[in-house]
C-alpha cells in the first residue's frame, strides 16, 4: 500500500479540514472536496479517503466496517499514521454505503463529564443533493447552524443508520457526530446537536 504522493499533508489537509468544519457548522449545507488524483482501495470513496486524511493523525484511532476493511485500514495507516482500533475505542468509524450493523451500538457516545469523548462516523453514500432523486432519503434538519430548516436528499444511506443516530443522539450532549460523503466528492455534516426527520 503506497503513500499518496499527490496529496500534501499540510496544505491539502488544511483546505479539506476547513471544508469539513464548515459542513459541521452548517448542517444541511452540501460542500464539495476538491478532486484529487488519489487511489483508495475498493470500498473507500475518494471523498471518504480525503475526509480521513484531514481528520486522522497519529493521536487518533479509527475503525473500518464492512468489506475490504484490512486493505482500507492499511491505506489509512500509511497515509495518516493513525491506528486501527476496536469500534468501542475508535475516534472515527468508516462505514460503506447502505451500512447498518449492531456493532455500531458499541461506538462511543461520550460521558456526562466528557461528552466530547465520542466517536464520529464517516458514512459513505451514493449521492447527496438538494434535489430529489431515485432511491433518496429525504432528510429534514433543524437546530444549531440551520436557518429554520434544511432539506437534503441522500441515496445510498441506510434508514436503519438514521434511526440508530436519532437514538444515540437523544440525550444530547451525548451522542455521535456524522459526516456523510458521496461518489462525486460531496460532503455534509450531521452533528449530534442537530435534530432531523426523514422519509
Amino acid at each position: 500500500m503506497q503513500t499518496e504522493l499527490n496529496y500534501d499533508t499540510v496544505f491539502d489537509a488544511q483546505e479539506h479540514f476547513r471544508v469539513l468544519l464548515d459542513s459541521m457548522s452548517r448542517p444541511g449545507k452540501i460542500n464539495m472536496l476538491p478532486a484529487m488524483d488519489i487511489h483508495p482501495p475498493d470500498g473507500l470513496q475518494s471523498s471518504a479517503a480525503l475526509t480521513g486524511f484531514a481528520l486522522l493523525n497519529s493521536d487518533v484511532t479509527y475503525y473500518i466496517a464492512g468489506k475490504n476493511s484490512a486493505d482500507i485500514a492499511k491505506y489509512l495507516l500509511v497515509n495518516t499514521s493513525a491506528q486501527h482500533a476496536e469500534i468501542s475505542i475508535a475516534d472515527y468509524i468508516f462505514i460503506p454505503e447502505y451500512f447498518y450493523g449492531e456493532e455500531l451500538y458499541n461506538a462511543r457516545i461520550g460521558t456526562a463529564v466528557y461528552p466530547e469523548d465520542s466517536a464520529t462516523i464517516i458514512a459513505q453514500s451514493e449521492l447527496i443533493s438538494q434535489d430529489p432523486h431515485e432511491g433518496a432519503v429525504t432528510l429534514t434538519l433543524k437546530g444549531p447552524g440551520v436557518n429554520g430548516e434544511a432539506k437534503v436528499y441522500i441515496s445510498g444511506l441506510s434508514r436503519y443508520l438514521l434511526d440508530f443516530l436519532k437514538i444515540q443522539n437523544d440525550e444530547y450532549p451525548l451522542g455521535i457526530d456524522m459526516i456523510i460523503t458521496d461518489k462525486v466528492n460531496n460532503v455534509m455534516g450531521l452533528p449530534r446537536s442537530n435534530r432531523f426527520t426523514f422519509v
